[in-house]
């Protein structure tokens, strides 16, 4: 009987950190700190992705993921976009962008958040596009980093 007991106790527990522990995992946390990198509210927050156009033309883009299509927008010069996802937990997230300025140039491709490389570095991820590449806001300092464009 003393047996039975002992393991129905560890089944309560296991099931008790099962549930605490998926509740973390989709618990909704908006990030509003001065230092938005920094995990608020549990483990696991969401992250945001900011693009604005640093160029005078209009500039068209399109960014999706492999569950999201956030279809095609417009920004005007100093506009900005702005969206929020739950990071995967195996670090898989990747959302990517096509971007075509109105005064041509053709179109340019660039990966706006891979996990991998900008979960630890924001969890608001400011880009400035720009038409020689995409420039990431690092929060620690406000300095940018560019890249260039994907192919």
């Amino acid at each position: 009987m003393n047996s039975i007991t002992g393991m129905v106790r560890r089944e309560i527990a296991i099931l008790i950190l099962l549930v605490v522990t998926v509740g973390a995992i989709n618990e909704d946390v908006v990030l509003k700190a001065d230092h938005p990198q920094e995990i608020i509210g549990g483990w696991w927050t969401k992250a945001m992705v900011r693009i604005t156009n640093t160029e005078g033309a209009m500039l068209k883009f399109h960014c999706k993921s492999k569950d999201d299509d956030l279809g095609v927008r417009v920004l005007g010069h100093r506009q900005s976009f702005q969206f929020e996802f739950n990071p995967n937990i195996f670090f898989k997230t990747l959302f990517y962008c096509s971007f075509e300025w109105q005064n041509g140039g053709g179109v340019h491709w660039f990966d706006i958040y891979v996990q991998t490389r900008d979960w630890l570095h924001c969890k608001i991820c400011e880009w400035e596009v720009k038409q020689s590449g995409p420039c990431r806001r690092t929060p620690a300092d406000g300095s940018y980093k560019c890249y260039n464009w994907g192919k």
